[in-house]
């Protein structure tokens, strides 16, 4: 590496230093988990499982209806509309039924993850530095601000 690569490292280095001064720092502090649940995890999880076992044997029925249904419109010869459309709601019924189980699925995976040891804190914890200046500076502003920051890093290279 040669001189001019080095110095010019050196003032990149400088540059960052400086604006990582000017740059107001601040100190998040995550919540504390102190919060008081008014139902418990185990509580919800118990009527979740509740839930589950009613859609199974409720599922187990229609299809016990379902196949008298079709059997009734395959083998007895009975093609109304009203048996047609008692088949269809059986089968929609039946599809809905695994919508449910995978919404419970879902809320369960959300306790989970809302564990104390899932789910790391500093993740919620985030510092945004975005400095919006929407004063168009005029050009012996600009060079005012210039020679201020100039200034400030002589003043430190002389310290």
């Amino acid at each position: 590496m040669s001189q001019e690569e080095k110095d010019l490292i050196n003032k990149e280095d400088k540059l960052i230093k400086s604006n990582k001064k000017s740059m107001p720092s601040m100190n998040i502090v995550a919540p504390d988990a102190d919060e008081n649940c008014l139902i418990e995890d185990d509580r919800i999880l118990g009527v979740y499982d509740e839930v589950l076992d009613n859609i199974r044997n409720d599922r187990g029925e229609i299809d016990e209806l379902l196949a008298k249904f079709i059997d009734m419109v395959m083998n007895e010869g009975d093609a109304t509309t009203s048996t047609k459309e008692a088949v269809v709601n059986l089968l929609k019924i039946k599809t809905d039924t695994s919508d449910k189980m995978d919404k419970i699925a879902d809320l369960m995976t959300r306790i989970k993850l809302k564990e104390t040891n899932t789910f790391p804190k500093y993740l919620a914890a985030q510092q945004h530095n975005h400095i919006n200046i929407r004063k168009s500076l005029s050009p012996a502003e600009k060079r005012a601000l210039i020679e201020n920051e100039n200034k400030k890093k002589s003043e430190e290279e002389t310290k």
